[in-house]
Formats: C-alpha cells, sequence, structure tokens
C-alpha cells in the first residue's frame, strides 16, 4: 500500500513539474515573440545585405571609388528602406510567434516605364529570431496614367 501512495505521490509531483516547464516554456515564447520594430532591423539588415551583394558588388574592382560610395549609399538609404519595408508588410501575431508577409514594389524609385523587380517574403519570427522561408521575385511595369 505505501508503494502505491508513494508511485501516486510521485506521479503527481511529476504532473505538476511536467505542466510547470510547459507553462514557462509557452510564457518564455510570448516574451521573445519579436516585435514590428526588431523584423524592422532585420529586413534593414538583410536588405542592406542584398543590396550590396546584387549592386556593389556588381561594380568593377578598378573603380574603388565607386565601389565605396555604392557602399556608402546603401547605409544612408537603408533607414527609408526599412519603413517602405514596414509599410508593405503584414504581421499575423500568434502570441507564441508571429509571420511577417511583405509585397515589397521599389516602383516608387524608379523612372516610369521600367519593368523594376517585386519581392515577396515570408518570415518566421519565434523566440527572438527570423526565419525567411520564402523570397519570390518578379517584375512589374508601372501602369501609365
Amino acid at each position: 500500500m505505501e508503494n502505491l501512495v508513494s508511485e501516486a505521490a510521485m506521479l503527481r509531483v511529476f504532473s505538476l513539474l511536467s505542466g510547470l516547464v510547459l507553462a514557462g516554456g509557452v510564457a518564455a515564447l510570448a516574451i521573445t515573440n519579436p516585435t514590428p520594430e526588431e523584423y524592422g532591423a532585420y529586413a534593414g539588415d538583410q536588405l542592406a545585405a542584398y543590396a550590396t551583394r546584387e549592386y556593389c558588388a556588381q561594380i568593377p574592382a578598378f573603380l574603388p571609388t565607386l565601389i565605396e560610395e555604392c557602399h556608402a549609399l546603401v547605409q544612408q538609404l537603408q533607414p527609408e528602406l526599412v519603413e517602405l519595408f514596414l509599410r508593405q508588410t503584414r504581421r499575423q501575431n500568434f502570441i507564441l510567434f508571429s509571420l511577417y508577409s511583405t509585397d515589397l514594389s521599389l516602383l516608387n524609385f524608379g523612372p516610369l516605364g521600367i519593368s523594376l523587380p517585386t519581392y515577396h517574403f515570408e518570415t518566421l519570427a519565434v523566440a527572438g529570431q527570423f526565419y525567411t522561408y520564402e523570397i519570390r521575385e518578379g517584375k512589374t511595369t508601372p501602369q501609365k496614367g
């Protein structure tokens, strides 16, 4: 009988501890769910790295001053790009994590009549981290009004 009581007590203690650990994990995820501002910082860093890699890296090496100017321009435009990015982003907040969906159009940054790239991003934000799991690039031609 004593053995049955101690097993039942151990099972209750184990259940209680498991519940506390689970509740703590859920609370930790909720507390560390990144904010839109944190997503903006992440997106800005990613956009700057992309622009540097895709545009500045294409400048011939015999033009070092132009390469430096390109890097400086990317850094200078980063705050505006972040604002544009966030204006075109939707957040679904599930408390424990968030899903960010962005349809980025650069039509306002180019001359009319030129086919400009558009981008679609899907990002999971959880536990203070961002995981971009989908990126699609397309082309859009501005409509003449």
